[in-house]
């Protein structure tokens, strides 16, 4: 797998994007992973996973930034074992942040040349968050993409999270917490690609 630190970087061919924080790349991320590097087999096309350098909370809000659950190169590894051609890490600075949803999207999806789009339904995006599912889907058909919203995944009846997995952790119930972020875990529900 190839870590590119800018979309500009990117060389290869038509792309499909699993985009998120993928903050500890736990069994959530893994099925949305999954579905993207299945859509891009089918496509023939490159499986990109397009993540930041740092939680974004650390540059908005410092004091709340939560504790990291994984280092960046477990993350990088996590997925290239999840079938990821490359990792786009973008630095996450103020002025992107600053950034519209609909600028930094449609930049990313002209740069990648990227036909399909893969987000949680709960992802969010650009300035104050104001991307979400709804507007890729939008983006989606006036740009020519696929948009590929993957429902969550659940464990014991809870939402699998990353807020979760820090919960079990002060809670000292490990053990699950480190099932959670095995990407290898089987899970309750498993998204297949459209």
């Amino acid at each position: 797998m190839q870590i590119l630190r800018s979309e500009r970087e990117y060389t290869g061919k038509a792309s499909v994007l699993a985009l998120g924080t993928f903050d500890g790349v736990h069994i959530g991320h893994a099925a949305l992973i999954r579905c993207a590097h299945g859509i891009a087999a089918d496509l023939g096309a490159d499986c990109v996973v397009c993540t930041f350098d740092r939680h974004p909370l650390s540059v908005l809000h410092p004091e709340r930034a939560p504790a990291q659950l994984t280092t960046l190169e477990e993350k990088c590894a996590k997925f290239a074992a999840l079938g990821a051609d490359y990792a786009l890490v973008r630095a996450f600075t103020p002025e992107l942040a600053a950034q519209s949803a609909e600028a930094y999207l449609t930049a990313l999806v002209q740069n990648m040349r990227a036909v399909a789009v893969v987000v949680g339904e709960n992802h969010r995006f650009g300035f104050h968050g104001q991307g979400d599912a709804r507007l890729i889907g939008e983006m989606g058909a006036k740009m020519d993409f696929a948009a590929v919203i993957v429902p969550p995944v659940y464990d014991e009846g809870e939402l699998v999270s990353s807020t979760l997995i820090r919960r079990l952790l002060s809670s000292g119930q490990r053990e699950r917490a480190e099932r959670l972020l095995s990407i290898h875990a089987p899970t309750e529900n498993r998204p297949s690609p459209p």
